[in-house]
């Protein structure tokens, strides 16, 4: 028997050894073929226009993919390799040579990878379409979707998996070299030594939640006011992250262990004996995984509520549905008698606002340039817009500061004097309140004050034409049906007439955080499939080694239904524990995200740790069941 037919009846015969590796080669063949075919096919290209900035995006996150794929096939063979070697040591035993053992290895990962590259293509060819039009729906364009083969998909795809063949056999033929004929016979029969505490141990579980709670307090308190707060954020909650898994959690484990009191109830001594002698084989994984599972849901509810809340930034960014600056009466006639011939939309108001622009004089940070603005437009156009607020300032050195550029609004400016200079006259302010508005489009906002009228008038008779700004903006009844509108305006307005629209602002939000949305479905979907399956492969090879263990339990009178109960305990803490960190770092990110976007994402929160959760769910179960099959075989 040759040793490719001798690999070929291997699989055969012993598929349910290879499966997993088949799996996962397979689903990250096709997860990476499906998004390159997406980056490269020509439809979307074409829908996309020249947005250079997002095919960017695309080949960071394809590489992002690439890499993670590459980590969950490595572990996976890993586990593979594994659970063989007492498989190679009875072929060396049966005269092999290592170098046979060596070659036979190399030729079933080739066979495998082969497979699972096909079948990984081939699914990538199937839902191609799907996931495409499913791109169209979250960036709101239509259009036909041809069958296309992309060959560029195809070279990314055998250079990264052909890349991970050479690595992966490199990586097998090391542990079979290293390991001798005993070594490799008695792999499974090495028993972890139980968990050492020490006043270290104490002193670091200590250090983990101070880590954790200094780095959450910051991210709540400061992060959104001060956004180069984040490298120390992110250190400190990874730093916390892993000692919290290296000591704070293991010290727990092994206050169980010698609480003799509660330890004899139920099944309590079955699973808190196995994390106490399992649990150091896994704390580098749990720790992987929580870290990873918190970086996927921050992405999650970062892109998603983005794109949820694309409307509401566009409102904030063009109050308008149309403003153009400095426009004249034959500016105004123009639009009037194109808007004619567009019975699908009509004006709801009309704005006329006239900014003058003052400068300060060491006003917060030094000199700065302002427009100004009264007191009964800013109440005007709140009324407009069915706004409840309305501010009366009490006398003429009153004014309100309404800030553009901040994430959040600096209340420390309250109280401060100003001092303004325009058209050769100085006036002198103060700040009594402040808040975030936008008058127009934000492109040309700046920070405004608010004065009184008698002010307002004064700076009026005095401001040269050149610190004059007009704004003319218009309000629609449907502000989606104003594209055919929107096209014609723009042939006819004069060209030096700058025309901002609500619509076009929408949709290049709609189809930059679309894609946005749909990158983070994909790396939601590698990151979830690829740390789920993580545990489902430590836990499947912990199941193979403590086969025996599970065997004495029954033996010395221990049920099926008290060992299942004990191994689900065990299943649901070393999945929930992660889930559950990873959940509260998120919480942690998610308000200063909130904050910084000025958004609720409280919603997008809980949607996404519920899919999340059931996913979650989903692999504890299928390891749950493969597990209990494998110890009562």
């Amino acid at each position: 028997m040759t040793l490719i037919s001798m690999a070929v009846n291997n699989i055969k015969k012993n598929f349910k050894n290879y499966w997993t590796f088949f799996l996962s080669s397979s689903f990250s063949v096709f997860v990476l073929y499906l998004f390159m075919s997406i980056v490269y096919n020509e439809d979307v290209k074409a829908k996309l226009g020249n947005m250079k900035s997002i095919m960017i995006v695309f080949i960071i996150a394809a590489y992002m993919i690439a890499a993670f794929s590459a980590f969950f096939i490595w572990y996976s063979n890993s586990f593979l390799i594994k659970s063989r070697k007492k498989e190679f040591a009875t072929y060396m035993l049966l005269g092999m040579s290592k170098k046979q053992v060596v070659k036979l290895n190399i030729i079933e990962n080739l066979i495998t990878i082969a497979f699972a590259f096909c079948s990984g293509i081939i699914l990538g060819l199937i839902f191609n379409k799907f996931f495409i039009m499913l791109l169209y729906v979250m960036i709101r364009v239509t259009g036909d979707v041809s069958f296309q083969i992309s060959l560029e998909a195809l070279k990314f795809c055998s250079i990264v998996f052909g890349a991970m063949f050479i690595i992966i056999s490199i990586h097998g033929s090391k542990l079979i070299y290293r390991d001798n004929l005993i070594d490799l016979f008695n792999s499974s029969k090495k028993a972890e030594k139980g968990l050492k505490v020490s006043h270290l141990t104490m002193i670091i579980s200590i250090l983990s939640i101070v880590f954790l709670g200094y780095g959450y307090y910051i991210a709540i308190r400061n992060l959104a006011a001060n956004i180069l707060l984040t490298p120390i954020v992110v250190l400190l909650v990874v730093i916390g992250t892993i000692l919290f898994f290296t000591s704070f959690t293991s010290l727990i484990i092994y206050i169980s262990k010698k609480n003799e009191k509660s330890l004899f109830k139920g099944t309590k001594l079955i699973y808190i004996s196995q994390l106490y002698y399992r649990y150091k084989g896994n704390v580098g994984t749990l720790s992987v995984i929580a870290i990873t599972t918190s970086v996927a849901l921050c992405a999650s509810i970062f892109c998603f509520g983005f794109f949820n809340k694309v409307e509401e930034n566009s409102r904030n960014m063009r109050p308008f549905s149309i403003e153009y600056a400095n426009g004249t009466n034959n500016t105004d006639k123009i639009f009037e008698n194109t808007i004619k011939n567009h019975k699908e939309i009509s004006v709801v108001y009309k704005d006329n606002m006239e900014f003058f622009k003052v400068k300060t004089k060491d006003f917060l940070l030094g000199n700065h340039e302002f427009l100004v603005l009264n007191e009964s437009k800013f109440n005007e156009i709140n009324s407009h817009e069915k706004s409840d607020m309305k501010i009366n300032l009490k006398n003429d050195m009153d004014c309100n500061f309404v800030q553009v550029a901040n994430f959040v609004s600096d209340k420390s400016v309250i109280g401060k004097e100003v001092k303004l200079s325009g058209g050769g006259s100085d006036y002198n302010l103060k700040i009594t309140d402040t808040y975030k508005k936008s008058f127009m489009a934000i492109d040309d906002s700046k920070p405004t004050l608010i004065v009184k009228d008698s002010v307002y008038s004064q700076i009026k008779s005095t401001i040269s034409k050149e610190n004059t700004y007009k704004v003319t903006g218009y309000m629609l009844n449907n502000d989606f049906l104003s594209e055919n509108f929107i096209k014609d305006l723009k042939i006819v307005i004069p060209q030096e007439t700058k025309l901002l629209t609500f619509y076009e602002n929408f949709m290049d939000g709609i189809k930059m955080m679309g894609i946005l949305a749909f990158i983070g479905l994909f790396i939601g979907l590698i990151f979830v499939t690829a740390t789920g399956g993580i545990i489902y492969f430590k836990m499947c090879m912990e199941a193979s080694e403590d086969k025996n263990k599970f065997i004495i339990l029954k033996n010395i009178g221990a049920s099926k239904a008290e060992i299942t109960k004990a191994i689900s305990k065990e299943l649901m803490i070393l999945f929930g524990i992660p889930f559950v960190v990873a959940t509260i770092n998120t919480f942690a990110a998610s308000i200063p995200i909130g904050k910084m976007v000025a958004v609720n994402i409280t919603k997008e929160f809980i949607i996404i740790i519920l899919v999340y959760a059931v996913l979650y769910s989903i692999y504890y179960l299928i390891t749950l069941k493969a597990y209990i099959k494998i110890v009562s075989n």
